[in-house]
């Protein structure tokens, strides 16, 4: 057992002979998880570990998204208007809100627009100091092609901030409040710069949030102490502590024993486990999201759609439902889920059939099959708990028709890498939107741009999808963006763009005399507001 989990145990353990450790025992959370982050930056990345670590953690954004109306309300802004012609958007910031003070930062001032033209200018100006620091890459705002939407940020006054956009576009608002669009701290920057590292801005965080970071050991663990002036009002948790446990079973182990309060990404097999202890307790959230099997659109066999309906004919998606997920989720019959309110009820994926899928690749000239090479994630994600056991389900059954199928299990990283060069026959992958907006899981999961982000896996890119697309953003009527979004849906399965197989249910565990935790359907968990009785 790690050092710093025996001295936190041996604070529980005095908690009966004295009052500061007992209330420190109190006001700590340890939240067990699977995957060291990538970056203390998530406009870096689309990692579930980083999101989950860093987004309602360590920052803010300028709008949050109700879970029940679905539209945006005030965060670090209080209020904004729109121009009439749909390309001006301007914000008013709140007051007094502060930045964290760490040992490697202490902020002179509040929160200005200044941090927010520092924060979004970096990812649309290739000349801007910051925008290559990292890598330069996005991949969120790139696939939704947000540098050539955004011409502008620009501040007014010291709390008035001004968007000024190429062309009008609905799902704006929707995208400021995502996990993906914190408000980094300008002033931090310019230190970082002018000592000559501006590098440790993604390393060495500094947010609005109500956590921030004390200590971070690779591999190890993450603590963050609570944000004493957090302008929402000091989280109850004087410590948050990210456990970093790759293995289900060794999460749930922990659990058990008290050793973690909350654990994140129960394995399926596992909830009948958790059912039958009183002391745990299990959260479920309706997830707007898909897994996906992504073939390779630019490349042969793949190219041919014969191909890639002879596949979608020979899976079983039933099976992966009942064996990966234990029923938890739902068949996708499209990419939208039925929780969407662009989702087409009218498309249905046809039912398993060897027999025609064996005809459709004789039609191909791949009688005798072929071979290919199947990456899978390593880990859980949203979307799906367990890539491999899915891969290997997959592997069954294509080889019934001679589909010879290698699986190449990879870390997140490295696949990232592998979808950027594009040479993939096939990936496991998907997508967990971050806003009810439509376009966040149609454009990031097939739109041309996100080929260059690297989350369009399948490399399709289709000129009538695309133009869809834009004129959903375009259009101020919800029933008629609905319509194009719908469209959208139509060509993709006509197509077989990729081959939808399941939408999943979002899953927490965690023990009782833990209050206030919440699963957000829309993006990573939050611990504000998280306590212990």
């Amino acid at each position: 057992m790690r050092l710093w989990l025996w001295s936190l145990l041996t604070t529980l353990l005095l908690a009966g002979c004295d009052g500061g450790n007992r209330q420190l025992a109190q006001e700590s959370l340890l939240y067990c998880i699977e995957g060291t982050p990538l970056t203390f930056n998530p406009q870096l990345v689309t990692s579930t570990e980083t999101l989950d670590a860093t987004a309602h953690q360590l920052y803010d954004r300028l709008l949050d998204i109700t879970p029940d109306s679905q539209y945006p309300i005030p965060a670090l802004a209080t209020e904004w208007e729109r121009s009439d012609d749909g390309l001006r958007y301007r914000f008013t910031l709140r007051p007094d809100v502060t930045f964290h003070h760490t040992g490697w930062f202490s902020p002179g001032r509040p929160l200005t627009a200044d941090d927010v033209v520092f924060t979004f200018s970096r990812l649309i100006d290739p000349q801007h100091p910051y925008h290559a620091v990292s890598g330069g890459r996005y991949p969120f705002f790139d696939s939704i092609g947000w540098p050539e939407l955004v011409r502008e940020v620009r501040a007014l006054s010291e709390h008035e901030v001004e968007f000024v956009l190429s062309r009008p576009n609905a799902s704006f608002l929707t995208n400021l409040a995502t996990d993906y669009a914190v408000i980094l701290s300008a002033e931090y920057g310019a230190q970082l710069l002018a000592a000559g590292h501006p590098e440790r801005i993604d390393q060495q965080p500094v947010g609005t949030g109500p956590f921030m970071l004390k200590l971070y050991r690779p591999d190890e663990f993450i603590r963050y102490h609570r944000h004493p002036d957090y302008w929402r009002g000091s989280a109850r948790l004087a410590q948050l502590v990210f456990d970093i446990t790759p293995t289900s079973s060794k999460r749930l182990a922990k659990l058990l024993t008290g050793e973690c309060d909350v654990m994140a990404h129960p394995a399926t097999s596992q909830l009948s486990v958790i059912k039958q202890h009183p002391e745990l307790a299990l959260s479920y959230a309706t997830g707007m999201n898909v897994a996906v099997l992504a073939l390779n659109t630019q490349k042969a066999p793949f190219d041919d759609i014969r191909v890639r309906k002879a596949l979608s004919l020979a899976l079983s998606r039933t099976d992966i439902l009942q064996a990966v997920y234990f029923d938890i989720g739902a068949l996708a019959e499209s990419l939208l889920p039925p929780v969407s309110w662009g989702h087409d009820a009218k498309l249905l994926m046809p039912q398993p059939d060897q027999s025609r899928a064996r005809w459709l690749l004789t039609q191909a000239g791949l009688s005798n099959g072929f071979d290919m090479t199947l990456l899978v994630p390593s880990g859980a994600r949203t979307y799906n708990p367990d890539s491999l056991k899915t891969g290997q389900l997959i592997q069954r059954r294509l080889a019934e028709l001679g589909i010879r199928v290698k699986l190449l299990s990879l870390e997140q990283q490295i696949l990232r890498r592998e979808l950027l060069a594009g040479n993939q026959d096939a990936v496991l992958t998907g997508w967990s939107a971050d806003t009810p907006d439509p376009d966040n899981m149609l454009r990031n999961l097939l739109s041309c741009q996100a080929i260059a982000a690297g989350t369009n896996a399948s490399r399709w890119c289709h000129p009538l999808f695309e133009q869809q697309l834009e004129l959903a953003l375009t259009e101020p009527q919800l029933t008629r963006r609905i319509g194009y979004y719908q469209q959208a849906q139509q060509l993709a399965y006509q197509d077989m763009a990729v081959i939808p197989l399941v939408h999943s249910q979002r899953l927490q565990a965690f023990r009782k005399e833990v209050k206030g935790l919440r699963l957000l359907p829309y993006s990573s968990v939050a611990f504000h507001r998280a306590y212990k009785e």
